[in-house]
């Protein structure tokens, strides 16, 4: 082989491999990026980013480093800003359909938390103000001021399996004490219905957690 036709392999090698593995994420990386964001709550938001992109392994993440489905309007589109055509699964009527629409595209995940932030703060205004409870701000997902984020009615259900297998790693010894507290405190605001009520203290009694 040629020292050219060896640079040229080496080259190829980079332009199809190196991409993927720098778009690679672990979840301790975006919780750390996440707890510098104000009005989110960093484990909520690595919980949902988590089940979005598969533990962010989804074509959309790796291709457009949007970390939470956030859809492309015509505003957005027509203001030049970057977005990829995908074609996704919705929930209509009980049943899963596929669709293709536009997404937002991002840069890098500072970029992609910093519009994830204004997203929040103005069309999930009680996510935001609740963002010190967990519980409350994975509720206030589908309470959001145009609709709710994900067309499922079990999208709270998908967050909190998320929660309890991302918290032992992200949370510390003290999970299981933090994600009471946080249920409790949104079971004070009144934030929960009972169908989350009942999901959460599934999930909690399977995972050991005592509601004591």
């Amino acid at each position: 082989m040629t020292k050219s036709l060896k640079l040229a392999v080496v080259f190829l090698f980079f332009a199809l491999f190196v991409p993927s593995l720098a778009s690679a994420l672990t979840a301790e990386e975006f919780y750390q990026n996440a707890k510098k964001i104000e009005n989110i709550n960093a484990f909520a938001a690595t919980c949902q980013s988590a089940h979005e992109t598969g533990f962010w392994t989804s074509a959309l993440w790796k291709n457009a480093m949007n970390g939470a489905g956030i859809k492309a309007d015509k505003k957005w589109r027509g203001s030049g800003r970057p977005s990829v055509l995908r074609r996704s699964p919705e929930s209509v009527g009980g049943k899963i359909v596929y669709r293709e629409s536009y997404f937002r595209a991002y840069k890098s995940l500072s970029e992609f938390l910093a519009d994830y932030r204004i997203k929040i703060t103005r069309d999930y205004p009680l996510a935001a103000k609740h963002s010190d409870t967990l519980w409350g701000y994975f509720s206030s997902l589908q309470k959001g001021r145009l609709g709710s984020w994900a067309t499922t009615q079990k999208y709270f259900e998908y967050l909190t399996d998320k929660a309890i297998r991302l918290a032992p790693k992200l949370l510390g010894t003290e999970w299981r004490a933090e994600l009471l507290r946080d249920y409790k405190e949104a079971r004070v605001r009144g934030l929960l219905s009972n169908n989350e009520i009942a999901v959460v203290e599934r999930r909690f009694a399977a995972a050991g957690i005592s509601l004591k």
